[in-house]
């Protein structure tokens, strides 16, 4: 499979040497040093990201990217801004001009990497995994929860943007739909049906891999565990219910168990024991 193209633009050799270092191997980096140049290139060819600074020398960023969003290749092609100062009116202008991003120079090549990677998520050009797809949903469950309505409405339309499989954008669609007519009790019920569809691929994938458990063995290795919440061994606790999920136990007693470990991570450890009580009294 093709690499997929970043179009770097920076006046300064220096900081285009430090971005092709930091995305070799990921992604094909073509550098230029002029915003004149820059639009030579997208003139030419396709690329699928810019990484544009902001100061430079004759045509600044603001200024190519004004020139580049009248091109055919440029109108929708994803923009990241770097600059040395972030200043408010080169945010709003940036923004009339659709900047995904801004990063702030020097910047930390970890950080850029995410970056590029959420801006081509955003516009569906990368796919998005299924623990970030887990993640996305329980953040907007738990704003319809909250009463931030207007702002699950948002993230539900940012999701249909990403790259996702057929089922899960016909489900967001259909939620779409739901929030449109105010119908959020709907809406987070379907919602948690996703949530539990990729509960039960994840545990499907597990299931492969995961050693056997007789019954009598599970139940000793859950009363440890409770011995361990009653004694405030929090950590032993957790390190023995990460040990757990190596092995292939019903489903009500996994999702027990990783619900009494996210309580853990709460620093709920009394809700932890309650759990665990109750995946014992389910054996």
């Amino acid at each position: 499979m093709d690499r997929m193209r970043i179009l770097a633009v920076d006046d300064n050799v220096v900081n285009l040497a430090t971005i092709e270092q930091e995305l070799q191997g990921k992604y094909e980096v073509i550098p230029v040093s002029s915003g004149r140049r820059a639009l030579k290139v997208v003139s030419q060819e396709k690329v699928d990201l810019i990484l544009l600074d902001i100061q430079m020398p004759i045509m600044d960023g603001l200024e190519t990217l004004k020139q580049i969003r009248g091109q055919e290749n440029g109108t929708t092609v994803p923009v990241i801004m770097l600059t040395a100062k972030h200043d408010k009116a080169t945010v709003l202008e940036g923004a009339k001009l659709g900047i995904m991003d801004y990063i702030l120079k020097p910047f930390d090549g970890e950080d850029l990497c995410q970056r590029i990677e959420r801006a081509l998520k955003l516009r569906g050009a990368l796919p998005m995994n299924e623990t970030e797809l887990y993640r996305h949903i329980e953040d907007i469950v738990k704003c319809i929860r909250n009463g931030n309505t207007k702002l699950s409405v948002t993230k539900v339309e940012e999701m249909l943007g990403y790259q996702l499989s057929d089922e899960v954008a016909k489900r967001l669609q259909a939620i779409s739909a739901k929030m449109k007519e105010e119908d959020f009790t709907a809406a987070e019920r379907m919602l948690l049906r996703i949530l539990q569809m990729l509960d039960q691929k994840n545990a499907q994938k597990e299931g492969e891999e995961l050693q056997s458990i007789s019954v009598g063995e599970l139940n000793a290795k859950l009363l440890f565990i409770l011995d361990d919440l009653q004694n405030f061994r929090v950590e032993d606790a957790d390190s023995r219910l990460d040990e757990l999920m190596h092995y292939a136990i019903p489903s009500i007693i996994r999702e027990k168990s990783q619900a009494a470990q996210k309580s853990l991570k709460e620093y709920d450890d009394g809700e932890a024991e309650r759990l665990i009580k109750d995946a014992l009294k389910r054996l």
